[in-house]
């Protein structure tokens, strides 16, 4: 999870009542807790009730709850169950509880899959899986065509490196070593031993495509990983955008060799050449030789449930008003996808605190405020999420398709990961989503007296970024990253359930403070640049200032959930919902491929940027800026 920038806040010596604790705000505010029944001194809320549910959501018998799995439902079904239970009225599909929608949880191979390397009347079969292998985000295609040998795959202006000059890539499969130059030198201009953005496939995959090749052929670069033998990558081992315009597979480097033979190189012989000055030595390799490819990729559909519930508001003239409580179910099933923990991909990820913990909160909320003396005055809608960690799926497809809507939706309040807290600190973003989101924040919190650090941003790494776009206020809570963080060692037993419990009574004093507002607070565009999840670059290179809409699953550009006020992309005009489709002369088909083209330039550089706003094409110069 990506942090936003943290203040901590200094009281004003003319808020000495404030400060006190004693503000006329917070004395009405303890007042209307009382008249609920529960006062921010006594909240129901117990160490040993926060962790049961994620003592059960986070045990091996559900697996990590990964996306699509019939674990993830088990989970789901457990959480409808009890909004049943608190006898809370169904939100979802068809008078039910869940809210289904599909995502993509993998690849696989398809039956045709077919490399035939032909060298005048020669020709050799590949053998699948044995001498070469799809990766999961190759496009599937058939095609034919000449090789050359594109050294590292690699243009790096910012190191004046280009594996890629002098070189007629157009219409032919570039060969390309893995990772990067000099990878085992400390005085590498590629960042010494640290390897860079370059090195990373679906950049070398994409910048093959910018350059006209038809596909990329990737091999080990054995001589930088001295006895390791040369394996071929698993289909899913390594991340990428969902599906690429050109094939992408690996060839054993022995393969490689046999092909390489006529012009008298080697693989290895080559990446010494090139490792020993970075000079270039790109080459198109014998003209009778022609590499015959069939790729065939299955993309495997699953579905998954938002799990949505509403207690119903108590004052007829604001029912219709919604305050939103969400945190998200999923994680990360085996770890095939987004591990911290490499080495022990296929062991559960439990995700006790990621988001288990967050899943609790909703729990234990739901059930306080079901069984309050009074109802709350307006409508309360819990949520816990689907598709969190494949891109905020679940909570995209909800501000999409919200079933309690959105513009007499006040407020969104979102939990992930407050089962750690450390030094009795909690991070709380969005307070500069509505004027006084932090005061409401610091007199909820005068008796529960947790150190805050606060965030004006709506945006960053949870759900609540898709109800900010949407222009809803939101306030996130979040207790810190910590070691455990998107391993299998994120277990029960390390959650801090009594902290655990505080945090979750400071969300509900925040919830009563919310629908003790007559009026519905005022949404706020927070304007200073801080860099969203993969959006404008995923944390690279200038500023540019748009948000991806991570919902989207088709190709054809990258379509801005949001634009930020005051941002290149905000100055020169551009919107949300339009859909970025060229950037400085290249044509953008994905995030990966934006990422990439914003990373080739740098602060003060203008580019021509080109949307599709509806049926029309819109193009504009932008002047990017420094990311701060």
């Amino acid at each position: 999870m990506r942090l936003p920038n943290w203040k901590t806040p200094i009281l004003s010596s003319n808020r000495v009542l404030a400060a006190l604790g004693l503000s006329i705000g917070l004395l009405t505010l303890i007042a209307h807790f009382a008249e609920f029944g529960w006062t921010q001194t006594g909240g129901p809320f117990s160490a040993q009730e926060f962790l049961e549910p994620i003592k059960f959501l986070s045990s091996d018998q559900l697996k990590g709850r990964g996306d699509g799995t019939k674990e993830l439902d088990r989970a789901g079904n457990y959480i409808a169950d009890h909004f049943r239970k608190f006898g809370l009225k169904p939100g979802g599909d068809n008078g039910k509880y869940l809210q289904h929608f599909d995502l993509v949880v993998g690849a696989k191979l398809g039956r045709k899959n077919l490399a035939v390397y032909r060298q005048g009347e020669h020709s050799e079969k590949l053998n699948l899986q044995e001498t070469f292998v799809p990766l999961s985000f190759s496009a599937s295609a058939s095609i034919e065509a000449p090789l050359v040998f594109a050294g590292y795959g690699i243009t790096a202006p910012e190191y004046h490196y280009d594996d890629y000059q002098g070189l007629d890539v157009s219409g032919r499969i570039a060969i390309v070593l893995r990772h990067e130059p000099q990878e085992n030198d400390e005085h590498s201009l590629f960042a010494g031993r640290q390897l860079t953005s370059h090195s990373e496939i679906a950049n070398k995959a994409t910048n093959a495509k910018n350059h006209g090749a038809k596909a990329i052929v990737l091999v080990n670069d054995l001589g930088n990983h001295s006895g390791e033998p040369d394996a071929l990558l698993r289909l899913d081992e390594v991340s990428g955008p969902r599906e690429m315009t050109i094939p992408v597979i690996q060839v054993t480097a022995d393969t490689v060799n046999s092909w390489l033979k006529p012009s008298g190189h080697t693989v290895e012989e080559l990446r010494q050449a090139i490792d020993k000055d970075l000079s270039n030595h790109s080459m198109a390799l014998d003209g009778s030789s022609r590499l015959a490819l069939t790729v065939q990729i299955e993309r495997i559909h699953r579905k998954a449930a938002n799990v949505i519930a509403e207690l119903p508001g108590s004052e007829p003239s604001i029912a219709d008003q919604y305050i939103v409580v969400g945190a998200h179910y999923d994680h990360l099933g085996l770890g095939e996808h987004d591990s911290l923990a490499p080495r022990q991909r296929g062991q559960i990820h439990h995700g006790a605190d990621d988001n288990a913990s967050g899943t609790s909160g909703v729990l234990e909320l739901a059930d306080a405020l079901a069984h309050s003396k009074e109802r709350p005055r307006h409508s309360v809608v819990f949520i816990c999420f689907a598709g969190e960690e494949l891109g905020l799926l679940g909570s995209a497809h909800y501000a999409n398709h919200a079933t309690f809507p959105l513009q007499r939706t006040i407020a969104m309040v979102n939990m992930d990961m407050i089962g750690r807290v450390s030094n009795n600190r909690v991070y709380i973003g969005g307070t500069g989503t509505s004027p006084d989101f932090q005061k409401l924040v610091e007199d909820a919190n005068s008796s529960v007296k947790l150190a805050v650090s606060y965030s004006a941003s709506g945006y960053g790494a949870s759900d609540q970024t898709s109800f900010t776009v949407h222009e809803v206020p939101v306030l996130f809570f979040f207790s810190g990253l910590h070691s455990d963080y998107h391993k299998p060692s994120d277990t029960w037993d390390k959650i801090d359930a009594v902290n655990g419990a505080r945090v979750v009574e400071l969300v509900g004093n925040v919830v009563h403070g919310l629908d003790a507002l007559n009026d519905k607070p005022q949404f706020v565009r927070v304007s200073e640049p801080v860099a969203p999840v993969m959006g404008g670059g995923g944390g690279y290179g200038p500023y540019f200032g748009s948000i991806p809409d991570f919902g989207q699953v088709e190709h054809g550009g990258v379509k801005f959930s949001d634009v930020r006020d005051g941002s290149p992309a905000g100055k020169a005009g551009f919107k949300a919902g339009d859909v970025l489709v060229e950037f400085d002369g290249k044509t953008i088909d994905n995030l990966y491929d934006f990422t990439y083209a914003l990373r080739a330039h740098k602060p003060g550089d203008k580019v021509t940027v080109t949307v599709l706003r509806g049926n029309e094409r819109v193009t504009r110069e932008v002047t990017l800026e420094v990311r701060k």
